[in-house]
């Protein structure tokens, strides 16, 4: 059990959450998630409050920001992953479907995966009017689709939540849903960064004293090391971008016949990928 502690007291009142106390149990939930419980048990607690909720996803404050900024992300991954009308797309990690939603009317469909039910409720009224739209639950890391049935997949600000060991073997799923020659995107804490290692110094901070760090805590890698990630996974990154906090990997699952430069030479607007200083967009 955690014990409550003055620093625990302390950030109630300062952080006014005596205003929201619903929230500040729900927060508090979150928190303490223990491993054995899992991811689950912390991000069902954020979905029973939308405005956390939204505010999680990418710090929008409202619906017209998730329209707004997910229309954004929506069009850099057109962009970078080169996706077409026709193409099959899956996003791990959906959450409200801040993305999703605004990516959906462009391609032929699109499956949202995510490991809280009560965050993929508010995603399907989000999404109510889109008929070409799916989502999954998950309860671990295994992907309830078929083998080699998604063109395109992205997990935009998720995996920096899990352990490595659960990063891995989500990859290694990706590998197995798409086609040969269909391309992921994700992204991760950069920890060779000077602003991610000023984040993992915060999180170090934040949990020094927890009994129990939070399940959905932040997580941190370098690009070597996620480059033998997705390697070990089965797919080949054509792109790993860390100029920034993050590592912004672009990765295609090899096969027969597959032209690798011809791919990586179908990608556009990189650059618009890479945040440049801000820390959610």
């Amino acid at each position: 059990m955690t014990v409550i502690n003055q620093k625990m007291v302390r950030a109630f009142i300062e952080g006014r959450y005596w205003r929201h106390p619903i929230r500040a149990l729900r927060i508090y939930a979150a928190e303490t998630a223990r491993k054995n419980k899992g991811y689950k048990q912390a991000w069902e607690a954020v979905g029973k409050d939308a405005g956390w909720t939204f505010t999680m996803m990418n710090g929008s404050p409202d619906e017209a920001t998730l329209q707004r900024t997910g229309g954004e992300m929506a069009q850099r991954l057109v962009d970078a992953l080169a996706i077409e009308p026709n193409h099959r797309v899956m996003e791990i990690g959906c959450g409200v479907a801040r993305v999703g939603r605004e990516l959906a009317p462009r391609v032929g469909h699109w499956h949202g995966v995510d490991i809280s039910s009560s965050i993929i409720k508010i995603a399907r009224g989000r999404t109510a009017h889109l008929p070409n739209v799916q989502f999954h639950e998950l309860d671990r890391a295994a992907l309830p689709l078929r083998d080699s049935s998604m063109d395109r997949a992205y997990s935009h600000l998720v995996l920096f939540h899990m352990d490595k060991e659960d990063m891995f073997l989500y990859l290694k799923e990706i590998a197995r849903v798409l086609v040969p020659g269909g391309l992921v995107y994700f992204d991760t804490w950069n920890l060779l960064h000077p602003e991610g290692w000023d984040r993992f110094m915060w999180e170090l901070d934040h949990h020094r004293e927890k009994r129990v760090k939070p399940a959905h805590r932040n997580q941190f890698c370098t690009a070597e090391e996620i480059r033998l990630y997705t390697e070990k996974a089965g797919l080949v990154p054509i792109e790993i971008i860390d100029e920034s906090f993050w590592v912004q990997t672009i990765a295609v699952k090899p096969g027969p016949g597959i032209n690798l430069d011809a791919i990586k030479g179908s990608l556009r607007n990189l650059d618009a990928l890479v945040p440049h200083g801000k820390w959610y967009y």
